[in-house]
């Protein structure tokens, strides 16, 4: 089963396969909890917005770190 890792979130995937349940996942993060903003991003960069609502310049690899914290 696949939960949402969103505080306060409490989505849950209804799906026939594991595949499919994270499509779910896929489609509700993106609508649920992105949120575009217009700036230049650097290639194999992402914007991650921190604890205290600042947003943050990071490679995936970092974003990927900063989330496991």
């Amino acid at each position: 089963m696949i939960r949402c890792s969103q505080s306060g979130c409490g989505w849950i995937a209804i799906a026939p396969s594991e595949r499919a349940a994270w499509k779910q996942y896929e489609t509700h993060i993106l609508r649920e909890h992105v949120e575009a903003v217009e700036t230049d991003v650097p290639d194999g960069c992402v914007q991650v917005r921190t604890d205290d609502g600042e947003w943050k310049t990071m490679t995936r690899e970092e974003a990927r770190e900063f989330y496991d914290d």
